[in-house]
Order: structure tokens, then C-alpha cells, then sequence
């Protein structure tokens, strides 16, 4: 995967390989790469979604803190 992908960028590229690998007239060679390529894009954009979500609830829970000493 090249270095610095957008999340964007990763997700648009899966959906790109879905359309393929769904298109009934598709010939089967290659699609063996394309499903791999897929689960490491899958990969990538959920941990891209889980360290934002991190990201998150770290603001969330300072924020709770801070309010604490008023």
C-alpha cells in the first residue's frame, strides 16, 4: 500500500475492486489479487476508523475531566 493513503482515497480504490470482482462478465484471473488487495484496504480503513475513534474519545474524555474542575 503506498505510504500516506487518504481514507478516502483507500475507500474509493475498494470500491473500485468490489464493482469488479462483482461484475458477472469479469474473467476469474486475477480476481485472487484483487480480493487480497481488497482485505488489506479493508484492513487499512478500519484501522484508519478505530484510531480516529481513539482519537475521539481521548478529546471526549479530556473534555469530561476539564468539566469536572468547574
Amino acid at each position: 500500500m503506498k505510504d500516506k493513503m487518504s481514507y478516502e482515497e483507500a475507500f474509493t480504490e475498494l470500491e473500485q475492486l468490489v464493482t469488479g470482482i462483482e461484475d458477472p462478465e469479469r474473467d476469474l484471473s486475477g480476481i485472487e489479487n484483487d480480493v487480497k488487495r481488497a482485505m488489506e484496504l479493508i484492513k487499512y480503513c478500519k484501522d484508519t476508523i478505530k484510531g480516529e475513534q481513539d482519537k475521539i474519545e481521548t478529546i471526549i474524555n479530556k473534555s469530561d475531566d476539564d468539566n469536572e474542575d468547574i
